[in-house]
């Protein structure tokens, strides 16, 4: 049975097991407690864990875990992050199972920093026309605004936005701020194009770079899998609020992350009907493990197609990046309830996101600018994003597919997400439970 306590009065006392919470506990349910008091030690979870139904939590590896009762050896009944429900023993441990090198590096700093140090990364990034021209021609219509003006490129890359301000937009000024080694290039990039005298290539941390002045405008490139993966638009927000005056512009001013229902048969057969035959042979016994293997984690650089969809999508985040906290990143929680318009096998969701070039102050002539990864527009290098299903499912035009998603930031590894999905298929003679299904992006 489940227990529910009241607790009060939680102390903090240290202990050679680590910290150790004392509460005065209260029954609150019919069932009496065990014993009068409880020791609520703090444990950590070794590794991941997803729940198998509605009475059990879900772990990350490293997150703190109070114990309220150690139910037998196998079960116990845990509270983490406010939420109370079982958890296996197996998977607690008194010892945080990460090291202390890892927690100074939870951003991972070595390995993101590395990536972006080499010429593949942006050679695609510059190849990829539709990004790269929304942000010169952004820049080249704002010229009136942006003409004298001092501007601070976030994660500048090769400083090819940087190159657009001071070239096309005529700023006076630009900080062009990038972490990875590719800085040393664009240093040169910027002397060999004579614009030394407008650029200032700075190889640090945006969030720790210090700056001489304020900024009229900050240009950044953040956008990553559904959206907001990597959580670069985290340094954004620093620097917005660091070094923006209070009538500056952030560039992309807005932003949005779309879902749609849809099929994707190709990938179903390589991914899953593959295991039916293996060179003559029945491998579909590991079409579990191929669905948890394969699919365990959203499919970037999916090209979804129009006439895969099943319904018209739903905008599920939106945000202003001059209002944006870092706060509102943690978790992000939306309901959706698509109406099916064609009949067919649904065997996912696809996802893809815009961002507007706008927010210019009134008394300049500009047209917002935007980029959009709509299957609908110019392909992208982003393409899109596919989250499959386990079980594929039969739709017909007039059923309903709804549900919630939920993007929950990693506790640990700040630059990843965990995606909860949950849903519901109903129509006429289809009344089906509801479903769930947890992704991550990337641990």
């Amino acid at each position: 049975h489940v227990r529910t306590y009241v607790m009060s009065e939680l102390q903090p006392i240290d202990s050679d097991a680590g910290i150790v919470f004392t509460a005065s506990c209260e029954a609150v349910s019919d069932a009496p407690p065990s014993e009068a008091q409880l020791s609520l030690d703090v444990y950590y979870s070794l590794s991941d864990y997803t729940a198998s139904d509605d009475t059990q939590l879900d772990l990350q590896q490293g997150e703190k875990v109070a114990v309220l009762e150690k139910v037998n050896n196998t079960w116990w009944w845990v509270e983490v992050s406010g939420r109370t429900g079982y958890v296996p023993a197996n998977h607690l441990t008194t010892d945080n199972p990460i090291s202390a090198s890892e927690i100074d590096d939870i951003w991972q700093d070595g390995e993101y920093f590395s990536s972006y140090a080499s010429l593949k990364l942006h050679h695609e990034m510059l190849s990829d026309k539709p990004r790269t021209e929304a942000y010169r021609s952004a820049i080249q219509n704002a010229r009136a605004f942006i003409k004298g003006k001092v501007v601070l490129d976030v994660g500048s890359g090769t400083g090819v936005l940087s190159m657009f301000c001071a070239h096309l937009g005529g700023a006076k000024k630009v900080y062009s701020v990038e972490a990875s080694d590719m800085a040393d290039h664009s240093k040169e990039l910027v002397k060999h194009n004579c614009l030394s005298a407008e650029i200032e290539v700075i190889k640090a941390r945006a969030e720790r770079v210090e700056l001489p002045e304020k900024v009229d405008m900050i240009v950044s490139e953040w956008m990553g899998t559904l959206l907001i993966f990597e959580m670069m638009l985290e340094a954004v927000i620093i620097s917005r609020d660091k070094w923006l005056k209070e009538d500056g512009v952030v560039w992309p001013s807005g932003a949005r992350l779309f879902l749609v229902p849809c099929s994707a048969q190709q990938c179903y057969d390589e991914k899953i009907s593959f295991w039916d035959n293996v060179y003559g042979f029945d491998f579909s016994p590991l079409k579990q493990v191929a669905q948890s293997d394969l699919f365990g984690r959203p499919i970037q650089n999916h090209i979804v197609r129009e006439e895969d969809c099943f319904s018209k999508p739903l905008c599920i985040l939106t945000f202003d990046t001059r209002t944006v906290t870092v706060a509102n990143l943690e978790l992000i929680q939306s309901n959706f309830r698509f109406e099916i318009t064609k009949s067919g096998t649904m065997h996912g969701f696809g996802s893809w996101f815009d961002v507007t070039f706008g927010s210019i102050p009134e008394g300049y002539r500009y047209s917002p600018v935007v980029l959009s990864t709509s299957p609908q527009y110019p392909l992208t290098h982003w393409k899109q994003a596919l989250l499959m299903l386990n079980t594929p499912l039969h739709v017909t035009k007039g059923d309903h597919i709804e549900g919630d998603i939920t993007l929950t930031r990693h506790k640990v590894w700040r630059r990843h997400l965990r995606i909860q999905l949950r849903y519901k298929h109903s129509g006429v003679g289809v009344c089906s439970e509801e479903a769930s299904k947890e992704f991550l992006l990337w641990r």
